[in-house]
């Protein structure tokens, strides 16, 4: 890849879950001043994301312009070789290059901050600080790994990602204590970006604020009431972010090109949940085991217990816990529910996301009892009757559509990918797994009881895409984008040449005329695949050590991600 002579600088912040569905009503009413100058500014678009609109594989097709298809990530967790087990995903997951790592690769210098599905962090040509999936400051979540005492020495409290779930938000008193964190942590991040865009040089910047995210995810119920104390909180946070991009862009200097994008859209949840696999097993699909053992029952009261605890206790206390007594960590709720599954029995079972279903194949599966010729059959099958799932309560159909994996996803690791994949109506529907087993029935589609812990707020398609700079078009509004374009363009916009293989698209319609016919689009064989050949996809129990899964877990169950 050749450099031009004096090519650009590329900053890319990530609102995480942002959506211009809140945005535009709120720069209409003056609240965002910063992201509305760069719409006025540049241009915007639609940015869809992935299905399922997850973290790992829409952040992981954000960073390499891939299809899940080809970088190999379809959820939180991949399914261990040869086992019906799962492990949860990280860096290590993904099978292509990173954008970053290409830049770094070709000499360009590159700052990260707190990018989903960077730990464990990979060698760069400059500085990356981990995101989400790190599993908290006591790890070695940098590169380089001095910077990390770096980081306490500008934010001494430095919080890679807040778990304001995983308390159960259940009193005013917690929900207050969440708003101030999250707005404490996009302060922070915002200081961090600040400090390192002055002290090192760079040619890509990219920091995401994931506190969007997980205000919309707790918060969102509160929006249409305006009696509420809460009824503000995400508009408090998107307005602190607005302020962290006017200082971010202004501490830029004149050859930036600035990208905003989120991962995903978000929305309110709908009332419904839908327990898949209680509807496999009204199927005849899913089996489980006539009897508990001791241990079964052991785990299921120790979880009970945790629930309990956690429902009254601070993430930050539970955390010390689990460093004290390390005696005192269990298996996941995952791991209980699959030690009761009767797998010479079971035909499909839900995979790495509730909305995703793997049949039970032989020849592929440790116990597998669908004959490959049954496959195509069994597939349809669920299909026809899934979609016709409504609610008993209005009768309205519940899933828009329930894809084959090749509909969606292409490439070298297709053949890990779940067998189906469910898109509920707006994606505002949840699908959970339980209950667990027989003796705790309840019906497929129910009303969310208020005892438990559910998110208000959920991913949705649509994200948000916006760019200014350098031969950007001004003021204009563009057809939707894929998520998976950012990254082409984003090479384009620093005068270098596209890898013929990268999936995405150059965005040639956000740029004016005259700056494409003068900056020819070039293309190279640049290899970008990182991972190993066809079928090895598949986890081999390293990404995690137990500890570190546990702390994964804690965070994403806190929002909703998994049960």
């Amino acid at each position: 890849m050749k450099l031009q002579e004096h090519p650009p600088k590329v900053l890319s912040i990530g609102l995480d879950g942002g959506t211009f569905c809140l945005i535009d009503p709120w720069v209409k009413a003056g609240y965002l001043p910063n992201i509305a100058r760069l719409l006025e500014q540049g241009t915007r678009a639609i940015l869809h994301s992935v299905i399922l609109p997850f973290t790992p594989q829409a952040w992981g097709s954000f960073m390499t312009g891939m299809n899940p298809g080809n970088h190999g990530v379809f959820g939180f967790k991949e399914m261990i070789k040869g086992k019906y087990s799962f492990q949860f995903v990280n860096n290590k997951s993904i099978k292509s290059k990173t954008f970053w790592k290409v830049l770094s690769e070709q000499g360009k210098k590159v700052i990260l901050i707190n990018i989903p599905m960077t730990y464990p962090p990979e060698a760069v040509n400059g500085v990356l600080i981990g995101g989400m999936d790190a599993p908290g400051v006591d790890s070695d979540f940098t590169y380089p790994p001095r910077i990390k005492q770096e980081i306490f020495n500008v934010v001494k409290d430095y919080i890679i990602h807040l778990h304001v779930g995983a308390g159960y938000l259940d009193t005013d008193k917690k929900r207050r204590k969440a708003v101030t964190e999250l707005l404490y942590m996009a302060e922070c991040r915002e200081k961090l970006v600040l400090h390192f865009m002055k002290k090192y040089p760079w040619d890509f910047l990219a920091v995401n604020f994931s506190a969007i995210d997980q205000v919309q995810h707790h918060f969102w119920q509160y929006m249409d009431d305006e009696e509420s104390e809460f009824h503000d909180a995400i508009l408090k946070v998107y307005r602190r972010v607005d302020e962290a991009v006017g200082r971010i862009c202004n501490s830029s200097t004149d050859n930036t090109t600035t990208f905003i994008m989120s991962d995903h859209g978000a929305g309110p949840s709908s009332h419904y949940v839908i327990f898949i696999d209680e509807w496999l097993r009204k199927q005849g699909l899913l089996s489980f085991k006539n009897s508990f053992s001791a241990r079964g029952m052991g785990s299921r009261l120790i979880k009970r217990i945790l629930i309990d605890l956690s429902r009254k206790l601070s993430s930050q206390f539970k955390d010390t816990m689990m460093r004290w007594f390390p005696g005192l960590r269990v298996k996941s709720q995952g791991y209980i529910r699959r030690s009761l599954i009767d797998w010479p029995n079971t035909r499909a079972f839900s995979g790495e996301h509730p909305s995703t279903i793997r049949l039970n194949l032989k020849g592929r599966d440790p116990q597998g009892i669908v004959e490959p010729e049954e496959y195509e059959t069994l597939r349809d099958d669920v299909i026809n009757k899934l979609e016709k799932l409504r609610s008993p309560m209005s009768n309205e159909p519940l899933i828009e559509k329930i894809y084959k994996k090749e509909e969606i996803y292409q490439g070298r690791y297709l053949s890990t990918a779940p067998d189906l994949i469910i898109h509920p109506k707006d994606f505002c529907h949840q699908i959970k797994g339980g209950p667990y087993p027989n003796n705790n029935q309840c019906e497929v589609v129910s009303i969310k009881d208020e005892k438990e812990f559910y998110i208000s707020g959920v991913h949705r398609l649509d994200g948000v895409f916006i760019a200014s700079g350098n031969g950007i078009r001004k003021n204009q509004a563009l057809h939707p984008l894929n998520i998976t374009d950012l990254f082409p363009t984003m090479l384009y916009s620093l005068g270098m040449e596209i890898p013929r293989t990268v999936q995405g698209k150059v965005a040639r319609e956000i740029f004016e005329d005259d700056f494409i016919s003068s900056h020819q689009i070039r293309f190279t064989d640049y290899p970008l695949h990182r991972g190993g050949g066809e079928g090895e996809g598949e986890g081999e129990e390293k990404n995690y050590r137990q500890d570190e899964s546990e702390k994964i877990e804690q965070s994403l169950r806190g929002l909703g991600y998994i049960d």
